[in-house]
């Protein structure tokens, strides 16, 4: 069907009008499929400019201007449509998604939000009725940081929920079981061992949580598997949530290559709504292992087209802070060891790659033609990032490549000054400041939590950075494991706002056009697509989403609220609100 088949239910019939006239003939090659005139079209080029009308022909966008420029471009079969005044942004670009293991895991077991022990209590309860006596209950992945608590359940809580099924709950690389499941492991009293596993006892000798043995757990645990058809099927229904939300492009943050031929056969069967971009990501070690690696893939950065391309290689060099082992510049002190029940009284946090061993990896892949990408939370482990960057960079000069660090959680200006005359890029994740910056200030002080997810740093220091989501878990977007709603996320980089409506570290707020470009041209620029996509321009690509309201000038509060009315991909219609709504 054409873009606009069915036109009549489109959005709000009383906001929008057709008009199919007739103009004096321009040349067929030249005249456009579709013109969107009397909006307010938010371009984001160079000049900022805002303009009245956007002309589409054949995926690209044809013109920009206002009214009567672009309707120069209108033939016979032109669709011409009146947005009455309505915005008009770039197709957003979800930087940083993890969507195949999110589809696959929603057909495993659904994501839940749980914000409270009582909330993970009523859960298991509801569970319980469902799932046949003795059979284990694991709990959605719940992190203390965002649990109204801000700790671990303990087995006594576990137990007031279910006593008739082994319970399993695991945050920050702890495990926690009731009574039944650590019987089931054989531990009852202080005198039971588990290989591999530190276990952490009560006063009265009880188990609490271990550490490590996650091994044996899964042993118990019968793993859920799924076919690819019906994990496709949930992949396709995700992609049409992310359209929903005016996203158009996503970068999948670490598959390998099984996961890019699934999105290969999507775009071969003509059923792909997004435009995606696949992270690589496997912990080599060693050139040869980088050299290895690259030659059994057959891929290498650039590969694909604008519907499924390959982009960085990725390691991973540090843990996380919902996790306890994000590596700061600093020990973490009781506090957080206290938070995170962790022991070495000098831990500073994890560091998976050796400065030396980083600086081999970085070599060897830049050298294989790949654009490289770490995994690092904390400023420590970004700091050893940037210093290997800079002992490769006397080798082999890194600047055009646009090393990606993803994360990123405290940067520095020291930091940022670094990354600019390395050419380094960043993504990182608004949506964390928001459920986790009072837990950020309650634990690791002020002077933290003020440049956690310090966006003005990076923009400031002239240093491109993509705003995302890191969604993982569950299918919505305001409550998903990581919430992928864009204006949410743009909200918060405004605001500086939590969950609660805290303000913390007010001078790292971006203005709106700023926000924006961090989920368009900067996060098309971190996969060197800026040529193709995150602005509206002639020649670039036809992604675009037509808002509910003034994204620039609407209350603050109300950028949340911000609901795509039409996404448009390569074109074509994705989203539509009006028919949405009418199911």
């Amino acid at each position: 069907a054409s873009m606009f088949s069915q036109f009549k239910n489109f959005l709000c019939p009383s906001c929008f009008v057709i008009i199919l006239s007739l103009q004096v003939s321009v040349p067929a090659a030249e005249t456009a499929t579709t013109i969107f005139k009397n909006g307010k079209v938010i371009t984001l080029d160079s000049q900022s400019r805002i303009v009245e009308a956007i002309a589409m022909r054949g995926g690209k966008i044809l013109a920009v201007g206002t009214n009567s420029e672009v309707m120069q471009f209108k033939g016979d079969l032109t669709k011409v449509v009146s947005l009455n005044g309505k915005t008009v942004i770039p197709g957003l670009i979800e930087s940083h998604v993890h969507a195949l293991r999110a589809a696959r895991g929603e057909l495993m077991q659904p994501h839940q939000e749980l914000n409270s022990v009582g909330e993970v209590q009523d859960w298991i309860r509801a569970k319980v009725k469902e799932i046949p006596k003795g059979r284990w209950i694991s709990v959605p992945r719940t992190d203390i940081t965002r649990l109204k608590e801000r700790r671990h359940p303990t087995p006594a809580e576990l137990d007031a929920a279910c006593t008739t099924h082994p319970v399993h709950l695991n945050a920050a690389r702890k495990d926690v079981l009731n009574t039944m499941g650590f019987e089931l492991l054989g531990i009852r009293n202080e005198k039971d061992k588990l290989a591999g596993a530190r276990i952490i006892f009560d006063a009265k000798g009880k188990p609490l949580m271990m550490a490590g043995g996650g091994g044996a757990i899964r042993k118990l645990i019968p793993r859920r598997s799924v076919s690819p058809e019906a994990t496709r099927a949930a992949l396709k229904k995700l992609h049409g949530i992310y359209n929903s939300v005016g996203i158009t492009s996503i970068l999948e943050r670490g598959s390998g290559v099984s996961e890019y031929r699934e999105y290969e056969l999507l775009k071969e069967n003509k059923e792909l709504t997004v435009r995606m971009t696949m992270t690589i990501r496997q912990q080599v070690r060693s050139a040869k292992a980088v050299e290895e690696f690259t030659e059994k893939l057959g891929l290498v950065t650039g590969d694909g087209d604008d519907w499924v391309r390959v982009g960085p290689l990725k390691i991973s060099v540090d843990g996380g802070i919902h996790w306890g082992n994000t590596r700061l510049s600093e020990p973490y002190g009781e506090k957080r060891r206290q938070f995170y029940v962790l022991e070495d009284a000098n831990y500073q946090g994890d560091l998976f790659y050796s400065r030396e061993l980083m600086e081999t990896v970085f070599e060897a892949g830049q050298k294989l033609g790949w654009q490289m990408c770490c995994h690092a939370t904390g400023d420590g482990s970004v700091n050893e990032i940037l210093t290997a960057l800079e002992n490769v960079n006397q080798r082999l000069p890194i600047k055009g490549r646009r090393f990606c660090i993803t994360h990123a959680y405290f940067p520095s200006q020291e930091s940022v000054k670094r990354s600019k005359a390395l050419g380094v890029c960043y993504d990182t994740q608004t949506f964390l400041f928001y459920r986790d910056a009072e837990a950020i200030n309650q634990v690791y002080g002020v002077n933290w939590v003020d440049r956690f997810m310090g966006l003005k740093t990076f923009v400031d220091g002239g240093v491109p950075v993509a705003i995302n989501s890191d969604h993982m878990n569950g299918f919505d977007p305001n409550r998903s494991m990581n919430a992928f709603n864009p204006f949410l996320a743009l909200y918060i980089a405004v605001s500086r706002r939590d969950i609660e409506g805290n303000v913390f570290g007010a001078h790292q707020k971006l203005s709106r056009e700023q926000a924006l470009r961090c989920m368009t041209i900067d996060a098309a620029y971190i996969s060197f697509e800026e040529k193709v996509k995150g602005t509206l321009e002639p020649g670039k690509l036809a992604d675009l989403v037509v808002l509910d309201r003034d994204y620039l000038t609407c209350p603050e509060n109300e950028i949340r609220k911000i609901r795509p009315l039409l996404t448009v991909v390569d074109g074509q219609v994705v989203f539509e609100a009006a028919k949405s709504s009418d199911k």
